[in-house]
C-alpha cells in the first residue's frame, strides 16, 4: 500500500513542485542573507568614517599643545565607548602618549586600509587613524572594533531565513497536495474501475466529470466495458454448450497447453479415478497423482513426444485410483491448433479397458501355466543328461584327475585331466573297461608298479577316505592319489569309488627349492648358520652313537674387511665367491663346507681325529693364502685364521665345540694371523 502510494502520479506531482518550491526558497534566502550581510559591513564602514573625523577634531589639537592630561581622559573615553576593544595615541615622532585597553607588551598590528573588509571571522577589526592640522601630521590614533555583533546579526538572519523558508515549504506543500488530489480525483475512479475489471465484476460503468482529456479517457473506458461484457456473455453461452457435450462424454477429455498444464478436464475423470476435476486442476504434478508408480517413467516420455505435435493412440497405462486401487486405460492424444495454425494445446482422450484387461490377463495366466507344465515335462526329461552334462563340463576344465568306478570295478567316467595324467587317448570310450585293465596299460609310467598295486589293494579293503599317496614315475612326474566311497540312496549301500589324481611335480620342486633357500647362502650357494647347526647337531649325535670322533674348523679371513672398504661391496663379493670356490674344490666328500656369517665360514669332518683335521686346515689355509685378486689395477690377496677342536676331546655339546674352535681361532688371529691352531694346544703352525 505505502509503495503504491509514493508510485501515484498526486504523490509525484506534489513531490516534483514542492522539490521546485524548495529550490527555489533556498536561493531567495541565501540571496538575502548575503544582501544583508553587505547592507550590515557598509554601516559599520560609514560608523568607522565618522570615528576618524571624530579622532582628528577632538585629539589633533590637545596633542600639538602636549596637553596630556586631556587627551589621557579623551582616550579613556573613547576606549570605554561600545563595540572599542583598545584605543592608541601616539604623537609624529611615533612615541605612545596614551592608552586604553591596550598591553604594551602586545605589537600593534597591522592596520587595514578598506573598511570593506572588516575580518568578522576573527571577530574584530584593527584600524589606524592619521591626526592632521591642515597639511601637517601630528600624530596616529591606533584601534581595535569588536566585530562580534556583525556575525551575531548574520546568524540571526540565516536562522530566521531557514525558519520563515520551512515554514512557507510546508504550507505549499499542504496546498499542492489538496490541489493533486482534486486534480487526481477522477484518475482514481478510474483506476478502481479498472481493478473491478481485474477482479472478475461485470457491467463496470464510471460516471464522466468532466469533458477534458481524462472524461474522454472516461468514456473510453465505459465503451470498452460494455464490449468485454457482450464478449463474455457470448463466451458463456458457447461454454455452456461445450460443457453440454464434453461434461457428459463417457470417457475422459482433457485439455493440456502447450507447456503440459491442464487447463480443462471432463466430469469423467471422477468415475475412472475418484478425483474431481478441480482436483486435477490444481494438482502440480498430475502424472504423480494420477499414474502408477511403475507406469510414470513410459507415460512420462510419450507425454514430451505428444507435447512436441505428435499423434498417438492406444497407449495402455495403469491409472492410480483415489482410494489406492488401480485401473487399466488406453489413451489417445491430438495437438490442437487455432484459425491461424497456432498451436493452442494437446486434446488428451482416456477410456477404461479394466474389464478388458482383466480377461487378457486371465487368459495370459492360463498360457503361461499351460507353458509352465509343458516346460516342466521337458525339464524332467532333458534334467539327468544337462547335470551330466554340466558335470562332465566342471570336472574336464579341473586341473585334477576324476575316475569314477561302478560296483563292478568298471569305469564310468574318466575326465581329460585323469587321459592327461596316465597318457589315455582323448578320444577313446573307456567307459565300460575294467578297473584293473586300466592299472595294467599304466604300469610302464610307475617306478614302483608292485609297491602301487599293494596300495590299490589296501584302500579297496577298507571303506574310509585314503590318505594321499605318492606315486613316482619314470619320467619324473610325482602323482598323488585320493579314493573315497560314493554312497547310494540307501544307507550302507555305495554305488562305487571315486579316484583322483593330482600331478604334484611342481608343487614338489617349490618346495625343494624352499628348502634350499633356507639352508644355502644366495651369494656362494654353501649351506648357512641355520643347516651348520642342524648337521652339526646330527654329527655329534651319530658320533655319539657309534662311539666314535668329529671335528670343526672354524676359518675366519684375513684382510677381508679392507678390501670390502677400499674397492666396495662388489669386490667382497667377488673373494667370497671365489674362495667358496677354490675352497670348496679341496674339501672331501664326508666334509661339509658352511659360510657362517660375513667372513666366517666353517667345515664339519665326521669321524676325523686331530692329525685328519690338522691336515684338513693346511690345506684350506694353504689354499686361500695362494688366491689373487685384481682389483683397480692392483694385485691382493689375503689369509684366514682357523681354530680346530674336536669331538668328544674338547666339548661333549654343539654350542661346546663352536665355542672351542672359535676360540682357537681367535688364538691363532692374535698371534699373528695366516695360521691354525688346535684348541688347548700352545702351539700354533
Amino acid at each position: 500500500m505505502l509503495k503504491s502510494t509514493f508510485l501515484s502520479l498526486r504523490f509525484r506531482l506534489v513531490a516534483a513542485a514542492s522539490l521546485v518550491l524548495l529550490v527555489m526558497l533556498w536561493v531567495l534566502v541565501a540571496n538575502s542573507v548575503r544582501l544583508l550581510d553587505e547592507a550590515l559591513v557598509s554601516r559599520e564602514n560609514r560608523h568607522l568614517a565618522e570615528l576618524q573625523i571624530l579622532h582628528n577634531a577632538s585629539l589633533a589639537v590637545p596633542l600639538v599643545e602636549r596637553d596630556y592630561v586631556k587627551l589621557t581622559r579623551l582616550v579613556s573615553q573613547l576606549g570605554q565607548q561600545k563595540g572599542i576593544r583598545y584605543v592608541l595615541l601616539k604623537d609624529a615622532e611615533q612615541r605612545v602618549v596614551a592608552a586604553e585597553g591596550w598591553e604594551p607588551v602586545r605589537p600593534l598590528p597591522t592596520p587595514q586600509d578598506d573598511f570593506s573588509q572588516l575580518p568578522r571571522e576573527a571577530g574584530r577589526f584593527d584600524g589606524m587613524t592619521v591626526l592632521h592640522i591642515g597639511e601637517r601630521v601630528v600624530g596616529s590614533v591606533h584601534f581595535g572594533i569588536d566585530t562580534q555583533f556583525l556575525q551575531q546579526a548574520s546568524y540571526q538572519l540565516l536562522w530566521q531565513s531557514i525558519v520563515i523558508g520551512w515554514v512557507a515549504f510546508l504550507l505549499t506543500v499542504a496546498l499542492l497536495s489538496v490541489i493533486g488530489y482534486w486534480l487526481t480525483r477522477n484518475l482514481r475512479a478510474l483506476q478502481r474501475g479498472v481493478g473491478a475489471l481485474e477482479s472478475g465484476e461485470s457491467t463496470v460503468r464510471l460516471p464522466v466529470g468532466s469533458n477534458d482529456e481524462i472524461g474522454a479517457l472516461t468514456r473510453a473506458f465505459n465503451r470498452m466495458s460494455q464490449v468485454l461484457d457482450e464478449r463474455v456473455e457470448a463466451l458463456k453461452k458457447s461454454e455452456g454448450r461445450f460443457h453440454a457435450i464434453a461434461d457428459y462424454t463417457y470417457g475422459v477429455e482433457a485439455w493440456f497447453n502447450p507447456h503440459g498444464r491442464l487447463i480443462w478436464i471432463n466430469r469423467s475423470v471422477e468415475r475412472i479415478t475418484g478425483y474431481t476435476p478441480s482436483e486435477c486442476l490444481l494438482s502440480n504434478n498430475l502424472v504423480d497423482m494420477l499414474v502408477f508408480d511403475k507406469d510414470r517413467k513410459a507415460t512420462l516420455e510419450v507425454a514430451l513426444k505428444a507435447l512436441r505435435g505428435s499423434t498417438g493412440d492406444n497407449f495402455e497405462v495403469r491409472m492410480k485410483r483415489k482410494d489406492g486401487s488401480l485401473v487399466w486405460t488406453v489413451v489417445n492424444w491430438q495437438p490442437i491448433n487455432g484459425p491461424a495454425g497456432e498451436y493452442l494445446g494437446l486434446r488428451v482422450s482416456a477410456d477404461e479397458i479394466q474389464a478388458r484387461k482383466q480377461a487378457e490377463l486371465k487368459l495370459l495366466d492360463n498360457v503361461v501355466e499351460l507353458r509352465r507344465a509343458q516346460a516342466l515335462k521337458e525339464y524332467y526329461l532333458t534334467h539327468s543328461n544337462e547335470e551330466r552334462s554340466r558335470l562332465e563340463a566342471l570336472l574336464n576344465v579341473m586341473k585334477i584327475g576324476v575316475l569314477f568306478v561302478d560296483g563292478n570295478q568298471r569305469v564310468v567316467y574318466i575326465n581329460n585331466a585323469c587321459r592327461e595324467i596316465w597318457g589315455l587317448p582323448r578320444d577313446e570310450n573307456l567307459a565300460g573297461l575294467r578297473y584293473s585293465s586300466m592299472i595294467d596299460r599304466t604300469a610302464h609310467l610307475r617306478q614302483d608298479d608292485v609297491g602301487y598295486r599293494r596300495h590299490l589293494e589296501e584302500v579297496q579293503a577298507g571303506e574310509e577316505v585314503s590318505g594321499a599317496y605318492e606315486i613316482a614315475l619314470h619320467d619324473d612326474r610325482i602323482i598323488t592319489d585320493i579314493s573315497a566311497l560314493v554312497p547310494g540312496e540307501k544307507p550302507g549301500r555305495f554305488i562305487g569309488r571315486v579316484w583322483i589324481y593330482e600331478d604334484v611335480t611342481h608343487q614338489k620342486q617349490l618346495e625343494s627349492q624352499l628348502i634350499q633357500l633356507a639352508e644355502r647362502d644366495p651369494l656362494t650357494g654353501l649351506y648357512n648358520r641355520r643347516r651348520f647347526h642342524e648337521e652339526i647337531d646330527r654329527i655329534l649325535a651319530e658320533a655319539s652313537r657309534r662311539d666314535s670322533h668329529a671335528g670343526l674348523l672354524a676359518i675366519d679371513l684375513d684382510g677381508f674387511k679392507p678390501i670390502n672398504d677400499e674397492y666396495g661391496h662388489q669386490a667382497g663379493d667377488t673373494v667370497l665367491i671365489r674362495l667358496a670356490e677354490e675352497v670348496g674344490a679341496t674339501v672331501r666328500r664326508n666334509e661339509i663346507f658352511f659360510r657362517v656369517g660375513g667372513d666366517e665360514f666353517a667345515i664339519l669332518a665326521p669321524d676325523a681325529d686331530e692329525e685328519e683335521m690338522v691336515g684338513l686346515a693346511r690345506r684350506v689355509g694353504g689354499k686361500i693364502a695362494d688366491m689373487r685378486f685384481v682389483f683397480a689395477g692392483r694385485e691382493v690377496q689375503l689369509t684366514a685364521s682357523l681354530g680346530i677342536a674336536l669331538y668328544p676331546t674338547h666339548a661333549t655339546s654343539s654350542e661346546e665345540i663352536i665355542a672351542r674352535a672359535d676360540s682357537a681361532m681367535y688364538q691363532a688371529k692374535l698371534s699373528g694371523k695366516n695360521r691354525w691352531a688346535v684348541f688347548g694346544s700352545a702351539k700354533l703352525h
